[in-house]
């Protein structure tokens, strides 16, 4: 990327300095100096003052600097998760991040390690927010990922450690985005090929080099190389004194993040036999392995392992692998909501909805009580059109939800003839459909089977409105495609036993249809096991909510309705808009319940019980009633005695506010049978 010259600067830089460095906790930078921090006290005089409008978020940018010179971690990790997106959120949403020129003239020095991440910040802010993306920034984008993928492997292959000390989730997402810039370059570059403009096509002439297939596979094979990871996932215990992955934790993920990367790559190519191969030591069968850290990571790797058994008509094993992370997903949707990543976690999760679908109807197979509802909800109707057999239904769905597929080699600028920009979807889809045709007559074969135990082919030809010859060509397909690989919990993604899928088993016996319709049952003990977890559930989420309410057993209004009960509760604040005179009340009301207080501090909490029947009292739920509020003043008041025998005439005080100044009432005290 280019430095800009002085027209780009904005002039209020040259009147203001951007930046004000403090510590953590606003600690003086005298502080952080101690833990290890050598800027030294004359250049954090230099970058002290402020922007008076805003207090400028490029503070960000020198907090960086200290806590990445002292190797903090949680810092960083804070810094980045949080801060970064909140200061984009708030100032440049819409604009660029300032240039990393700007950024080292701020700093009165080039940081060249933090320089490379700010820009592969800056890049990616351009790439989420600022659409279209210039072909300058593609470029600058790819330059920067070589300087640091450069870095990396240049100290690993030295036997060093990484040399960078950043939290997994910013190490996830620096190779994330280097494949997704690189896919989107590719698109670019077909896309123009396509509209054919000289200056658009001129400058793909001049760069050539640019997120080029076999440049971006070798970064990520190098980083697995130098790493060791493969052989960290062998024998973890091991290592006989060689470190990178066996000694340094940012090493290890590194190295592991690469491997799901180029299961992505190979995916986006077409290639899922070797998609499948690299990840062949990922360690599934770890109690806790290792992409459960970062939740994309976890999602990359089950999206595009299923979707790799599905290209490679494994059905069962594809759907076993989607719902296995569908249900996963729903269980943590609390937990992966606090992500700035959620929206896209969203939109996977929809898409592997789409694509366990679509194996359902390859091959049926029974799914989890938890994905059922769900899928009642949301996909009922694309549910009957895919069992239909649909075709177009096939075509739509796939095309949502499939990798975005990138050719291998750059467009043949010099002959732009007859281009067809979109030919590597268009050949996945064509292979797909072609194995869905195959396939249009076996779920009437299926239906026709389920009705008997034995019969002739002639009279299956007859009900399925085909010849002698045509039915036992289609009987060979349903034995062929009803019998798959499936995974058996051991080895490696690739291993599995062939066996028989359908819905129905069978066997030809001269002109005889011998058909077995028994479907496999669940064993027992699964059964048993399933319901002991969801009763564990149910009494951890009860212990919860008795340890949430209220300790103290007090009364609420009139209903008889307990705190101590651990019931929901809902709470009403009433706050004064404006000031409100001395000695007032507030009363609210709520079907039948009346809660009243003094108002003493411009606001007043009230509680009312929160449940679809509050003691016969007939009112619905809480946030379908209607709340009066009422408010009183203070006019006067007297304390009268209870006892008959000593009652006498009593009358209330004078009341002290100038609306009312005397108010005089006699009270009575009357004995009434109640029978």
């Amino acid at each position: 990327m280019g430095r800009p010259g002085p027209a780009e600067v904005d002039q209020k830089s040259h009147d203001q300095p951007w930046f004000r460095v403090t510590g953590r906790d606003n600690r003086p930078c005298s502080a952080m100096n101690e833990e290890g921090s050598d800027f030294e006290e004359g250049q954090v005089r230099k970058v002290e003052a402020t922007d008076g409008a805003v207090g400028h978020p490029q503070t960000m940018t020198i907090l960086h600097a200290l806590v990445i010179r002292s190797q903090n971690i949680p810092e960083i990790n804070r810094l980045y998760e949080t801060v970064f997106n909140q200061l984009t959120e708030r100032y440049y949403n819409k604009t660029k991040w300032p240039s990393d020129y700007a950024v080292a003239q701020a700093l009165g020095q080039n940081e060249a390690l933090f320089l490379i991440l700010y820009k592969e910040l800056y890049y990616r802010h351009i790439y989420a927010r600022l659409n279209p993306v210039s072909f300058e920034d593609r470029v600058g984008s790819w330059k920067n990922y070589t300087q640091l993928l450069d870095l990396m492997i240049e100290n690993l292959s030295d036997g060093e450690d990484l040399g960078i000390a950043l939290p997994a989730q910013w190490l996830w997402d620096i190779l994330d985005e280097f494949v997704y810039h690189y896919q989107t370059y590719s698109t670019y570059c077909h896309k123009t090929a396509k509209m054919q403009k000289d200056k658009e096509v001129k400058e793909l002439r001049d760069n050539p080099g640019i997120f080029e297939t076999t440049k971006v596979l070798n970064y990520l094979h190098q980083l697995v190389r130098y790493s060791l990871i493969e052989e960290w996932l062998v024998n973890p215990d091991g290592g006989n004194g060689q470190g990178a992955a066996f000694t340094d934790e940012p090493t290890r993920l590194i190295g592991y993040f690469a491997l799901m990367q180029l299961l992505r790559m190979h995916s986006l190519l077409g290639d899922y036999r070797l998609a499948m191969e690299t990840i062949e030591s990922i360690d599934f069968r770890a109690e806790v392995p290792l992409f459960y850290r970062i939740p994309a990571c976890h999602v990359t790797v089950f999206y595009y392992l299923g979707f790799a058994y599905m290209m490679m008509r494994r059905y069962v094993d594809a759907s076993r692998t989607f719902s296995d992370i569908l249900v996963f997903l729903s269980k943590i949707s609390a937990v992966n909501s606090l992500s700035y990543q959620y929206d896209q976690m969203l939109k996977k999760q929809d898409q592997m909805y789409v694509l366990l679908l679509i194996c359902n109807a390859l091959c049926p197979q029974p799914l989890d009580e938890s994905l059922e509802k769900p899928i009642r909800e949301k996909h009922a109707d694309k549910q009957m059109r895919l069992q239909q057999g649909v075709e177009a239904c096939f075509e739509d769905l796939f095309s949502y939800a499939c990798p975005k597929f990138v050719a291998a080699s750059m467009p043949d600028l010099d002959n732009l003839d007859n281009f067809n920009a979109n030919e590597a979807h268009q050949r996945q889809l064509h292979l797909f459909l072609q194995e869905v045709r195959q396939q249009q007559a076996l779920p009437t074969i299926g239906s026709y089977m389920k009705l008997y135990t034995s019969l002739q082919t002639s009279k299956l030809a007859q009900l399925c409105e085909m010849d002698g010859e045509g039915l036992r060509d289609q009987l060979m397909c349903v034995m062929h495609k009803t019998r798959q690989l499936v995974h058996q919990k051991e080895g490696t993604p690739l291993d599995g036993v062939l066996q028989p899928c359908g819905e129905v088993e069978f066997y030809l016996d001269g002109d005889m249809v011998h058909i077995n319709a028994q479907k496999p049952q669940r064993p027992h003990a699964d059964v048993f096991l399933e319901h002991i977890v969801k009763f564990q559930d149910i009494l951890k989420r009860a212990d919860r909510l008795q340890k949430g309410g209220v300790i103290e057993n007090r009364r609420l209004g009139g209903c008889g309705w307990s705190v101590g009960q651990a019931q929901a509760i809902m709470e009403v604040v009433v706050q004064a808009a404006s000031e409100v005179p001395q000695g007032c009340f507030v009363s609210v009301r709520l079907g039948e319940h009346l809660k009243q207080r003094r108002f003493n501090k411009n606001t007043a909490t009230y509680y009312f019980p929160a449940v679809e029947e509050r003691c016969g009292c007939g009112l619905g739920p809480m946030d379908k009633g209607k709340a009066r509020v009422d408010v009183y003043q203070l006019v006067g008041t007297c304390s009268i005695p209870i006892d008959p025998e000593t009652w006498q005439d009593s009358a209330s005080k004078q009341g002290g506010d100038s609306f009312c100044p005397y108010v005089l009432m006699h009270s009575f005290l009357g004995e009434h049978d109640v029978r």
